[in-house]
């Protein structure tokens, strides 16, 4: 089967770096294959994408050497809008790729930027926008979307321009079960059509049936196999075995919710957690599980309904009152990362330098602590936001997906974390789409919206 794209001696370094991030390595993809791309956060997956596409080193910056060519032709010297023509890529942040303010708009951008004829543009944006479950959200401007349908929605217009080259970064990060089960199927389906598919991804349980072959990222070095199968499922040490321990809060109840409702929602289900208690709020995308952390947080009020926290309606506090006992961990941390470097990030007034040493080598930070937080991967900014807060010891955590994104090892390490955080009489509400985050935290389970 001919090669589509050749990969030969590829080495790429930072700015700022002594060491290279990609060693040289060496990769084919043939037509219509799909190759999984795995490894720790950090070791260079997102990079070569980066490298294959133009990002690096174009706008990024950095030397890097080597050759990779499509169809055996060089592509080193050609600029991001040449290349955007034989490929596609999904980056991890969403949020950057989005260039217009309404939903079709959006779809309608890329085929336009392919100067395909209106009536052909207007065919595929129906066609895009069906297949993806989009159809309801059409005309809503793309502030309005959760996090998974923004996921949806980029990965529509990807798909849509069909490039006969796909590189998709964590593509299943925020899909729903119903969504990642469609993305399985469409990839299956394109790579049958001849489309060559390079996938990063970490929920290697999820992807490894319809993968052709499978590398791993190790020290830098791309290594065929390896470790990487061998790790799916994250490490449960010092989960309690029985049900003792299981839904059992230590104390009274810190949170009540009685009626609450927001905007166009459904009144959410009312909440009574106690001290020491971790809840999962499970639900499809757009059901509004971000929305209700915003509400128990206060930076949403409700419209009807009350929320009291430590035995008072949070109505009229104030935003920076309710965030000395509850901190929130956004789904994007590029929106909560303000420091200079990752210590500085943990480091805050109140903060002792040994909590926050403590707190960066728990979450395998330490040798980043020098770094710009922006420098980092979005899985270890997820991580450090995570600290950033936990470190400030607040009695509730509100944590918005933050588990995506995270190797096997990263995610131990961070399960850990918050096991200890209610062992010593915190209070956990999140939201994943990981099955296994809710078994691992012996969370209690509440459905939010209707079931999918």
């Amino acid at each position: 089967m001919p090669s589509l794209l050749t990969i030969t001696d590829l080495s790429f370094t930072h700015i700022g770096r002594s060491q290279p991030t990609i060693n040289p390595i060496h990769l084919t993809l043939q037509v219509g294959e799909i190759v999984l791309i795995a490894g720790a956060t950090g070791s260079g997956k997102s990079t070569l994408l980066n490298c294959i596409a133009g990002i690096s080193p174009i706008h990024t910056g950095g030397t890097l050497t080597g050759n990779i060519q499509y169809n055996h032709e060089s592509i080193l010297e050609w600029s991001v809008q040449q290349r955007s023509r034989i490929l596609g890529i999904v980056l991890q942040n969403v949020e950057t790729q989005l260039f217009t303010d309404q939903v079709t708009e959006e779809l309608a951008f890329g085929l336009e930027n392919l100067n395909l004829p209106p009536a052909q543009i207007g065919l595929l944006t129906n066609a895009a926008l069906q297949e993806f479950g989009l159809e309801s959200q059409r005309n809503w401007a793309i502030t309005q979307l959760s996090a998974g349908q923004k996921q949806r929605l980029i990965l529509a217009c990807v798909l849509a321009m069909n490039q006969p080259l796909l590189l998709l970064d964590e593509p299943f990060a925020y899909l729903d079960r119903a969504g990642a089960e469609l993305l399985l199927r469409l990839l299956k389906h394109r790579a049958t059509q001849g489309q060559s598919i390079l996938l990063v991804e970490h929920r290697l349980d999820l992807v490894k049936d319809v993968c052709d072959r499978v590398f791993q990222f190790e020290a830098g070095h791309l290594v065929e196999g390896g470790r990487a199968l061998a790790s799916v499922s994250v490490n449960r040490t010092g989960v309690e075995s029985e049900e003792a321990i299981k839904h059992a809060p230590s104390g009274s109840h810190i949170l009540q919710t009685q009626n609450v409702s927001w905007g166009g929602y459904p009144a959410f289900p009312d909440l009574e957690i106690g001290q020491g208690e971790t809840v999962l709020l499970k639900g499809d995308n757009g059901c509004g599980k971000t929305t209700l952390l915003k509400l128990l947080c206060g930076l949403l009020k409700p419209s009807t309904g009350k929320i009291k926290l430590f035995g008072r309606n949070t109505r009229k506090q104030r935003v920076v009152h309710i965030a000395k006992t509850a901190g929130f961990v956004l789904q994007n941390p590029n929106h909560q990362l303000f420091g200079d470097s990752v210590r500085q990030e943990v480091l805050q007034p109140g903060v002792t330098t040994l909590a926050a040493e403590q707190m960066l080598e728990q979450l395998r930070l330490s040798d980043r602590a020098e770094q710009h937080p922006q420098s980092l991967s979005q899985g270890q900014k997820r991580r450090l936001a995570l600290g950033a807060v936990l470190v400030r010891q607040p009695q509730l955590c509100l944590l918005d997906e933050i588990t995506v994104g995270q190797d096997p090892q990263s995610l131990s390490l961070m399960l850990e974390v918050l096991r200890n955080f209610t062992q010593q009489g915190g209070t956990l509400i999140l939201t994943s789409h990981d099955p296994q985050v809710a078994d691992c935290l012996n969370a209690r389970v509440i459905q939010i919206g209707s079931r999918g």
